[in-house]
């Protein structure tokens, strides 16, 4: 059974990005859908019952040897406050929609915090120096390795492989200036002539902007960000060192890079920033878990400190190389003033935004307006009669949050937040997810976001931390 479960979740995290779906409901208003009142079920989010249904039944046993931590207590909280705000939801049925998905990552997050980690020990010295990728998953000492690598190193480099085939899909769209539709993978056709699709416009020119098979640009850049995020942790894993493994991440790191830039999502290229300045500082100042120290080395020189950091620069460089290349497009993203239409229209949406949110808040301190029902809320009290595509989540998870759940629900969200990230040593991954946090609203609204969101942290949660030294992590 737990060989099933591996083999299940090594699929979902491969195929997460799918957008594959069944449509039992979708209203059109004035001729267009609306894609907050529609109700489906993806074929990712079917895979991950079934990954809750194996780890169901491979906890059998388990139950009396585990111990409940306050993680535990808060999202079984989070979750009945989601269930309880159906009462006072409008749209009850999108609500409970919601809900159950909120229920469904929450479910994935226990099974591979859990379930997915139970069995072979890992040496009291790699706990102290933080050397692993999330945690070993051995189910018995003596399990074989495949090619010399652990099950959660599988699992990242499907993560990896399917980020990697999304980038190379956005690529393609931006470099052709074209996107083809396919029902299978759920894609939609894009083209920049046509109003509503996502483009950068330059002296009257409309450029597509990179969507991958993802919804949006924005979603496809912060999913190439956490796995970009995942590259450089298995990059520093000490049992990441032979070379087809390298070989892989050399080649998956630059074609993430260049998805990131192509999708031209200013988010994704902070959270690029920070994640490379973290990288480096970590390779400064990590005694273990990066390999000796500058200080520690045996060839302290700066031509010694350089070979240890090359990746770093190589990364750099490389998206140096890039920008030079697209510098207009660049340059209108993020030095855009009143002269591009696009660009001021988008900053003046984000701000009023925040300003709707802040006013529903203000009308629903405590509870919310029901989960999965903030947009409904904006156009019962807000703005009245507005065209459909112009009701948008608040591009702000936790404020989103408090407009649904109430201040309570906030308060829950933030200490699950905050109790995660004092039980890893992934703080670059866990810092990728708060910048997306912040500027965007994806991994809260979208069933894509969500599960990639409590899968991605179940991996990097442990709730034993060693006592006899505190690990330098990245």
């Amino acid at each position: 059974m737990l060989r099933l479960l591996k083999i299940i979740l090594l699929t979902f995290f491969f195929a997460l990005p799918l957008q594959t779906r069944w449509i039992f409901k979708q209203p059109i208003v004035a001729g267009v859908p609306y894609e907050y009142g529609t109700l489906s079920i993806f074929a990712v989010e079917a895979l991950g019952w079934v990954i809750i249904l194996l780890g169901i039944l491979n906890m059998r046993g388990m139950v009396h040897s585990m111990r409940p931590h306050r993680i535990h207590y808060a999202a079984l909280v989070l979750i009945a406050l989601g269930f309880f705000s159906i009462i006072l939801a409008t749209d009850k049925i999108i609500a409970l929609q919601a809900a159950v998905r909120l229920l469904e990552g929450i479910l994935i997050y226990f099974v591979i915090s859990t379930v997915a980690k139970r069995g072979g020990k890992i040496p009291a010295t790699t706990q102290a120096s933080g050397e692993r990728f999330l945690a070993e998953w051995n189910p018995a000492p003596s399990s074989a390795l495949v090619l010399g690598l652990g099950m959660t190193e599988w699992v990242g480099i499907a993560f990896i492989a399917g980020a990697t085939l999304q980038a190379g899909l956005g690529i393609f769209q931006f470099l052709t200036q074209s996107s083809f539709a396919s029902t299978i993978l759920g894609m939609a056709a894009h083209d920049p002539s046509v109003l509503g699709t996502s483009v950068i416009e330059v002296q009257g020119t409309r450029w597509l902007r990179a969507y991958g098979g993802l919804p949006h640009p924005n979603v496809f850049g912060g999913y190439l960000v956490i796995a970009l995020a995942v590259v450089v942790i298995m990059w520093q894993k000490s049992q990441m060192s032979q070379r087809w493994q390298r070989l892989v991440l050399q080649i998956a790191m630059p074609i993430l890079l260049t998805g990131i830039l192509f999708s031209f999502s200013r988010t994704a290229w902070l959270a690029v920033v920070f994640l490379l300045v973290y990288w480096f500082i970590g390779l400064l100042f990590s005694e273990k878990t990066f390999g000796e120290t500058f200080h520690n080395a045996q060839n302290p020189t700066i031509v010694g400190f350089c070979a240890r950091t090359r990746w770093v620069w190589l990364a750099v460089g490389y998206l140096v190389f890039l920008v030079s290349l697209y510098r207009p497009l660049v340059a209108v993203r993020i030095f855009s003033g009143i002269e591009n239409q696009l660009e001021v229209k988008s900053r003046v949406e984000r701000v009023e935004g925040l300003r709707e949110a802040w006013q529903i808040t203000k009308n629903h301190p405590l509870l919310g307006v029901g989960i999965g029902n903030y947009t409904q809320a904006i156009a019962r009290e807000i703005r009245l009669n507005d065209q459909v595509w112009s009701y948008q989540p608040v591009h702000n998870v936790p404020l989103l949050i408090w407009a649904e759940l109430g201040v309570i629900g906030l308060f829950l969200f933030l200490l699950i937040l905050y109790q995660i990230f004092k039980t890893t040593q992934f703080y670059i991954l866990h810092s990728t997810f708060y910048i997306l946090l912040l500027f965007d609203h994806y991994l809260w609204t979208l069933p894509f976001g969500v599960f990639i969101f409590w899968s991605i942290l179940g991996f990097s949660t442990r709730f034993t931390q060693p006592t006899d030294s505190r690990p330098v992590a990245l």
